[in-house]
């Protein structure tokens, strides 16, 4: 076998990892233990931890669990795959994410007792900071969160003012809506990515499921998004309990392709083809 093949992941043995993902993957580990002496407590549940430290598997391999991480690898160029720094970027980008994810529902945000609090991006980069020690740039940021929206692993739903007379217009189109930037949109894990690394059976991963929804029940924090409209002058807010995949013409009232996910992404090999309304 040639030197190139051998270094191929595809190729590598199970027990080569490198000194990069092997530091990622212990840092992992310490933000998930109990006995953290940084933070005084997990940063998430074992079942979360579990989770990244599944994924931090994509860094030094990204054809692992069967090739089910293909569509974020290849989700810029069906021919060249992601670098390995944007991969790493990846599982850091998700670890920040996981620091505000709830198990039961998999939306991103903080579960209070009236309803559930979306976050910012702002809020989810100094996470970033906070567990990996280092700053990260917007673009970078944006960069990344876009690749994992190609390739359908997260979801994030723009909060729109639903007003009659805006809606009425029909030649108005969704990237001329009016939104409401004071909330956060709504952002959550798809269960495509959670399913990827067949954790659903796994005993103690399901027990610490269980005892993270006892627990939030037990505090009777609800995990109900809201949604605002806009009534005359003020704003009416309701509570919503997942994203919408599909919007309803308020004319037609035929189902169509929510904003922004369902609008055409032309990927770029060069990258950097992000979106920054949310």
């Amino acid at each position: 076998m040639s030197l190139s093949k051998r270094k191929h992941p595809k190729n590598r043995a199970p027990r080569d990892v490198s000194d990069r993902q092997l530091a990622i993957e212990q840092r992992i580990t310490q933000l998930g233990s109990q006995k953290n002496n940084e933070f005084g407590k997990a940063k998430y549940p074992y079942c979360t931890k579990r989770l990244l430290l599944s994924f931090a598997k994509f860094i030094d391999n990204p054809h692992c669990y069967n090739n089910q991480l293909h569509d974020l690898n290849y989700c810029q160029s069906i021919v060249y795959g992601l670098q390995k720094r944007q991969r790493e970027n990846c599982v850091k980008v998700m670890t920040a994410l996981c620091c505000f994810l709830e198990i039961e529902s998999n939306q991103i945000g903080i579960p209070k007792v009236e309803h559930m609090d979306t976050i910012t991006h702002d809020t989810i980069i100094k996470a970033y900071v906070s567990c990996w020690g280092e700053s990260i740039s917007q673009k970078r940021y944006y960069h990344t969160i876009n690749l994992l929206k190609l390739a359908d692993f997260i979801v994030i739903d723009a909060v729109y003012l639903q007003d009659s007379d805006i809606l009425s217009n029909l030649e108005l189109k969704d990237e001329d809506l009016p939104r409401v930037y004071s909330k956060a949109a709504y952002k959550s894990i798809t269960q495509k990515f959670i399913s990827v690394f067949g954790l659903a059976n796994d005993e103690h991963v399901v027990k610490s499921k269980l005892r993270s929804i006892a627990r939030r029940v037990k505090r009777g924090l609800k995990t109900l998004w809201v949604r605002f409209e806009a009534f005359s002058d003020s704003y009416v807010w309701k509570k919503r309990q997942r994203p919408t995949v599909m919007r309803t013409d308020s004319t037609t009232g035929q189902p169509r392709d929510r904003y922004p996910q369902g609008r055409v992404i032309k990927p770029s090999v060069y990258g950097g083809n992000y979106t920054t309304e949310h």
